[in-house]
């Protein structure tokens, strides 16, 4: 089964994948306001939809290359 390929399917794995702690926070934070920047040049007509589902399949793609960095211990705090 394929996923889903609309532009509010991707960004909510992008934010699945950060929540769930596969992908690095960083890069999938990133990686979802890219996201959330393509849906608005879409919904502005600035980009067509072709266009916008690859640039965000590929954002996904990348934050999906970045593994999750160790928490940091500072102060008793977890970061």
């Amino acid at each position: 089964m394929r996923p889903e390929t609309s532009l509010p399917a991707i960004q909510a794995r992008v934010r699945g994948h950060w929540a769930s702690r596969r992908v690095c926070g960083l890069i999938a934070l990133a990686c979802g306001l890219r996201i959330g920047r393509i849906i608005s040049l879409h919904a502005k007509g600035r980009l067509g939809e072709e266009e916008a589902l690859r640039m965000a399949q590929e954002t996904e793609a990348v934050a999906l290359l970045f593994a999750p960095l160790p928490r940091m211990e500072r102060c008793g705090v977890s970061f």
